[in-house]
C-alpha cells in the first residue's frame, strides 16, 4: 500500500494566521512555522499577541471562512485520493479549519483542537506531540510505502521519517538546510514525483 501524509497550510492552502495579520496589521502574527521551528512556541506567541492586542477568536474564526485552496489543489487531491492513501497531517486546529476541509471535499484530517474562552483565544488541544512523524511511523510499521509532503519546519520530522520526503513551496532556507529532501513549487510536478516513486516501488515488489 502507499501512504501519503500532506501538510495543510503553506502546501494546498494559504496560511490562515498571515491572513489575520493582513487584517488586523499586525506584523507580530505573520510568524509562521517557516520562521519558528517550535510550534509550541509559535502558538505561545500567537496567543500571547491575541490576548495583548484584545483580538476576538470570533475574527480569527472569520478570516478561515474566507482562506481558498491555492490554484491546482483540490484537483492535485482528487487525483492522489483516487490511487493512494491519503491524510492531511496539520498543525491547524479542527474546530477552526473545518470550512477549508468542506472546500478540500472533506479529506482526512488529524490535526488540534482551539481552546476559546470568554471569546478569547487560551490555548490549544493538541491530538499528540509530534502526531505527523508518529503517524508516518506507524504507517511504516505497517510495511506501508510512505510519502510526506510539507513545506515548514514543523514538517521536517515526518518528511525524516517517511520513506520519501517532499518539501512543497518552501522557502530558501529550509531548502538549504535540507538537501536531501525532493522540493518543487507546482502541482503537476508533485503529482508526477509521487506517481514515479510508486512505479519505482511497484517495481520492487514485483521482483
Amino acid at each position: 500500500m502507499h501512504f501519503i501524509g500532506i501538510d495543510l497550510e503553506g502546501v494546498l492552502v494559504p496560511e490562515i494566521w498571515e491572513n489575520l495579520a493582513k487584517k488586523t496589521k499586525i506584523k507580530e502574527l505573520e510568524l509562521t512555522t517557516k520562521d519558528i521551528p517550535n510550534y509550541q512556541d509559535l502558538m505561545n506567541h500567537r496567543i500571547n499577541v491575541l490576548n495583548k492586542k484584545k483580538i476576538k477568536a470570533k475574527l480569527l474564526f472569520e478570516i478561515a471562512k474566507t482562506i481558498k485552496p491555492f490554484k491546482g489543489a483540490i484537483t492535485f487531491l482528487s487525483k492522489i485520493r483516487k490511487t493512494h492513501q491519503v491524510i492531511i497531517l496539520s498543525d491547524t486546529f479542527f474546530n477552526l479549519s473545518q470550512p477549508i476541509f468542506k472546500k478540500l471535499n472533506f479529506p482526512t484530517v488529524l490535526c488540534h483542537h482551539l481552546i476559546v474562552s470568554k471569546g478569547m483565544v487560551v490555548g490549544m488541544k493538541r491530538c499528540a506531540i509530534d502526531h505527523k512523524r508518529k503517524t508516518i511511523n506507524f504507517m511504516n510499521k505497517l510495511n506501508t510505502n510512505t510519502i510526506a509532503i510539507g513545506d515548514s519546519y514543523n514538517d521536517l520530522n515526518m518528511l525524516k521519517e517517511a520513506k520519501f520526503g517532499i518539501l512543497f513551496k518552501s522557502t530558501k532556507k529550509i531548502i538549504a538546510e535540507n538537501k536531501k529532501f525532493f522540493n518543487c513549487d507546482s502541482y503537476n510536478t508533485l503529482f508526477k514525483i509521487i506517481n514515479m516513486k510508486h512505479q519505482e516501488w511497484n517495481k520492487q515488489n514485483a521482483k
